[in-house]
């Protein structure tokens, strides 16, 4: 079961969203991009507006679930969304970054692009992804423990 049922955990929702179609099926938590034909498309780095997905409950969609035509939160500095993670163990303030697939993970080094920083105490099993509680920042900072 997942950690949380909604991705807008900061309750921002009216005029900071997108609908669009989806160039495939995106799952909620990830971070996408709007391409050249005007829909959703995963996104492979924090450049640009970045969205994050949504869950689809006006589409009968649980938030474990991939969407076909998604609502897309912006990151905007502040925010507080539920973003899907991979396996590891995060604490409270560790910094994030873009994974692979539109998922996230911790950012281990100085150079990393951290769309934010954890608000949750998690350990997510081995070959498995969970959601969490991620302020917003989004910009270049060394992570916690990198550097010299």
């Amino acid at each position: 079961m997942a950690r949380y049922r909604r991705i807008n955990i900061d309750g921002q929702s009216l005029y900071k969203t997108e609908t669009r179609a989806t160039a495939a099926a995106l799952l909620p938590g990830t971070a996408a991009v709007i391409n050249d034909d005007n829909e959703f498309a995963q996104a492979t780095s924090l450049a640009g507006r970045i969205y994050i997905i949504d869950v689809a409950y006006h589409q009968g969609l649980k938030i474990t679930e991939a969407v076909p035509a998604a609502v897309g939160n912006y990151v905007e500095e502040g925010r507080e969304l539920a973003l899907l993670c991979v396996a590891g163990t995060y604490a409270k303030d560790d910094p994030i970054k873009l994974g692979s697939n539109g998922q996230f993970t911790k950012a281990t080094a100085d150079t990393d692009s951290v769309i934010g920083y954890s608000q949750d105490d998690a350990t997510i099993a081995a070959s498995t992804t969970d959601f969490i509680r991620v302020r917003m920042r989004v910009g270049t900072v060394a992570a916690a423990g990198a550097g010299a």
